[in-house]
């Protein structure tokens, strides 16, 4: 089994990098994070970001009036990026609003149907079990509760990528590795193997942004 997968810079370099250029799937997955708020009837809620790297999208969405109630959690694995995310989320005043844990995606450290929303954006290539890390996503997850993954596939459209591996070129990003990536079927196979089929369901898109990659969604 391979280990969980560190990202090939600093992060630093890796802030810089998601708060310049992949603003576009972060807004994206706020607005679907939104409306499954709403539908679960908004009020007191918690959310947990997996993987938060340096918390920019729990930032954003603590700006968003919207979501004042939502109790905002961010985990990650590796520590450089836990410190990182701490001190960015300290420099924007919000260390009161976000909070950050080091803790893996195999064994967090929640109880069982802790969470109301759980998001989680290029991710599972990281991840060194992703069957595991679904099951535990879904035990985490409270009763009606909702998990929204995005991460960037194998075969992603050739001009979304051409164009994504440009702007990462112009930060000093190395292009994505789209070996170290899974294709939408490989995903598909993993949650048949965890036993959460009937609870999944994935969004590919052929055009667009959104054919970089794909969402997964795991319902409870």
């Amino acid at each position: 089994m391979r280990e969980n997968l560190p990202v090939k810079y600093s992060s630093e370099k890796y802030d810089e990098y998601t708060k310049s250029f992949v603003s576009i799937y972060d807004d994206f997955i706020l607005q679907n994070l939104l409306e499954e708020y709403y539908q679960q009837g908004g009020g007191l809620k918690t959310l947990v970001d997996v993987g938060t790297g340096t918390a920019q999208i729990l930032i954003k969405a603590a700006a968003n009036p919207e979501l004042d109630a939502l109790s905002l959690i961010g985990t990650d694995y590796f520590q450089d990026m836990v410190d990182e995310a701490r001190k960015v989320v300290k420099q924007n005043g919000l260390e009161n609003r976000i909070e950050i844990i080091n803790a893996d995606v195999h064994n967090m450290p929640f109880p069982d149907n802790y969470a109301d929303l759980v998001i989680s954006r290029s991710t599972i290539h990281h991840w060194a079990n992703p069957v595991r890390a679904f099951q535990e996503i879904y035990r985490i997850l409270k009763p009606s509760g909702v998990a929204i993954i995005h991460d960037i596939r194998r075969n992603p459209g050739p001009e979304v990528l051409a164009e994504f591996n440009r702007l990462r070129q112009e930060i000093g990003v190395v292009p994505s590795n789209l070996e170290e990536k899974y294709t939408p079927q490989e995903v598909e196979d993993m949650l048949k193997v965890a036993g959460l089929t009937e609870y999944a369901a994935i969004a590919a898109p052929e055009t667009g942004p959104g054919s970089l990659g794909f969402e997964l969604r795991i319902s409870k």
